[in-house]
Parts: structure tokens; C-alpha cells; sequence
């Protein structure tokens, strides 16, 4: 008898139970699936919203800086910069043009040169989305944070700025520092503000200087014509 109950455990009769808990562990599965698409649709929706209001994408290597040290550098960022750890493969998605249209102002960081991009994408990065007014505090607050911790990259050099995107194209780290350095619109405004004021007084000033030597050309004239009538008077006063 103890046989053959032990055989009856064994026949199919007890499979139920492995069914109810494979369908278990592959409900379990989906679910975990969904969280993580949940989360990664999140991030990107982030990465999207960090996008529309910058004008400038750069990357940092994250491995080496501590979290502590590198909460402590965000918070002495302004509030316009913003700084995020994100997955290569989520910046892919972020950049490329969304379907729906929903995501304006694509074009800034959908960049063509997909290997340049590529080879920009490697590693664990720190992201800097930066608006065109804050451009140049950004890199600057950067390069400063890293001489004044000191802080090295792997090859005992000091950390730079990887790259980054900009008007659609793809950037080493000199290029993001040129763009940095770029007038802003605003500055530009200014500039030729200050420049459209100064062209009356420039051309005040030069057309008085024409009057002037056209006057001293004209006296110069009259004296000389005066000096030819006078001594012409005179000749003709002298007897022959």
C-alpha cells in the first residue's frame, strides 16, 4: 500500500499544482515587465521634459564620483540646469522624433550622425541639460566643481566633459566649451542694440568732420584765389 500511494503521487494526477505555479511565476514575470516599462517610459518622459527647456546636452562619466559628492555639486547648480543619471539606451529613445508629435523641439538633439552618436553613448553617464542662457555658467560651474575636488578620471587625468549634443549635431568635449563661450540671443540684442545707438553719433561725427575739411578745403581756396587777384591788381598798378 505504501507503494502504491507513492506511485499515485508520481502519476499526472499532481501536475495541477506545477501548472498553478508556473502560470504563477509567469504572472510574476509580466508583472515585473510592466513595472519596468512603466519606469522606463518615466524616464524618458523626464528626459523629455529636461530636453524642452535646454539647448545644450552634455556627459560626464559617472564612474569614480561619489553620490555624495556629486548631490552636493547638484545642489549648487542653478535650478534652470538639470542634472541626470540616465541609461544610453533611454537617451536613444528620448532623441529620437516621437510619433504622436507630442515632444516639440526634437530636432535640437535628434542628431543624424548615429555613429558619432554612438560612440558618445558609451559607459555610465551623468547628464547636464542646460538652457541657452545658462550654456556658459554651466560648463564653467563644471570645470570648476572638478578643480576644486580635484577629482581624476581613470587615467589619473582631470575629468572632463565627454560631449554632448547641440543643434542637431553631435559634439566632442572642446565642443561643448566652444559652444559654451557662444553670445547668447540676448547678448546678441544688446550688442547690436548698443550698435544701432552709436551709428547716429558715429555719423554725426563724420559728417562734421566732412564739413569741417570742406570748409578749411574752401577757405584754403578763397585765400589762394584772393592771393592771385591781389597780386594780379597789383601787377597791372606797375608801370611798364
Amino acid at each position: 500500500m505504501m507503494l502504491l500511494g507513492s506511485a499515485e503521487a508520481l502519476m499526472p494526477g499532481a501536475m495541477p499544482h506545477q501548472g498553478v505555479a508556473t502560470a504563477g511565476r509567469a504572472r510574476s514575470v509580466q508583472m515585473a515587465g510592466a513595472v519596468a516599462l512603466a519606469k522606463k517610459t518615466t524616464t524618458v518622459e523626464k528626459i523629455r521634459e529636461n530636453m524642452a527647456d535646454a539647448s545644450l546636452m552634455f556627459c560626464i562619466r559617472s564612474e569614480g564620483i561619489e553620490p555624495n559628492d556629486l548631490n552636493n555639486f547638484r545642489q549648487q547648480l542653478p535650478e534652470e540646469i538639470k542634472l541626470q543619471c540616465v541609461k544610453n539606451t533611454l537617451i536613444k529613445v528620448a532623441c529620437r522624433p516621437s510619433e504622436d508629435g507630442s515632444f516639440e523641439g526634437i530636432e535640437r538633439f535628434n542628431c543624424a550622425d548615429t555613429d558619432k552618436m554612438d560612440d558618445l553613448l558609451q559607459y555610465s553617464n551623468y547628464w547636464f541639460f542646460v538652457p541657452e542662457e545658462s550654456m556658459r555658467d554651466g560648463v564653467k560651474l563644471f570645470n570648476s566643481w572638478v578643480d576644486d575636488n580635484k577629482l581624476k578620471d581613470k587615467d589619473g587625468e582631470a575629468r572632463a566633459i565627454v560631449g554632448g549634443f547641440f543643434g542637431g549635431e553631435v559634439l566632442d568635449g572642446k565642443g561643448v566649451e566652444a559652444i559654451s563661450k557662444l553670445p547668447t540671443k540676448q547678448e546678441l540684442m544688446q550688442q547690436t542694440a548698443i550698435a544701432l545707438k552709436m551709428v547716429p553719433t558715429k555719423l554725426a561725427r563724420s559728417l562734421k568732420q566732412a564739413g569741417a575739411e570742406r570748409l578749411a578745403k574752401g577757405l584754403k581756396q578763397a585765400s589762394a584765389q584772393k592771393m592771385v587777384v591781389a597780386v594780379k591788381l597789383a601787377s597791372d598798378k606797375m608801370p611798364n
